[in-house]
């Protein structure tokens, strides 16, 4: 199961969650969680957290 904010763009799949730059340097680190449907993403958790304010 995918995230839902991992989706295909003009630069490839990645987190839209983020700008493309930021993107190609952390995508190492964070396509782990993009697979596991956004499970203890620290991407993900932020923006949660910044909605529930």
């Amino acid at each position: 199961m995918r995230c839902i904010f991992y989706r295909h763009t003009a630069d490839g799949p990645r987190c839209v969650l983020m700008p493309p730059e930021e993107w190609k340097t952390r995508r190492g680190q964070l396509e782990k969680f993009c697979t596991n449907g956004g499970n203890g993403c620290p991407v993900l958790a932020r923006v949660l957290s910044l909605k529930r304010r």
